[in-house]
């Protein structure tokens, strides 16, 4: 990836409505490597006080989302086609650390994980695949 690439993956992140309105924070950029964290609120909660499994579906598609631009040519697109979430345990905590990994790229679909922390423990693991599309103007 040349510095010139990662600048643009790196602006686009940041530049995105939805991951500013998420409030995540890039850790990594690399090829097919995604590390982020979240901070969390009151609003991320369900009624028990636990992370709402939506708000952990939300955040792996975003940084599993990003992963697969990582190693997919500029002129295109990806988006979601599938996503299966596994919710491990209870979620408690100030912030969630997310890692998305491509696991197999492709010409026109990516394979993707991505794993969700919340005080250093496993909460959920997603998977899924994204398709790579032409960009829409």
């Amino acid at each position: 990836m040349t510095p010139e690439i990662r600048q643009k993956l790196i602006d686009r992140f940041t530049n995105t409505p939805y991951a500013k309105y998420l409030q995540i924070e890039l850790l990594t950029l690399e090829p097919g490597l995604i590390e982020a964290r979240m901070p969390l609120s009151a609003e991320h909660q369900q009624y028990s006080g636990v992370v709402h499994g939506g708000v952990l579906a939300a955040l792996a598609d975003t940084i599993a989302g990003f992963a697969c631009y990582t190693v997919t040519p500029p002129e295109n697109d990806v988006l979601v086609a599938e996503l299966k979430i596994s919710f491990l345990r209870a979620g408690w905590g100030k912030e969630l650390l997310a890692k998305g990994t491509v696991l197999k790229p492709g010409r026109n679909i990516h394979f993707w994980e991505c794993e969700i922390y919340c005080n250093d423990k496993l909460v959920c693991k997603a998977t899924g695949t994204f398709s790579v599309v032409h960009k829409q103007v």
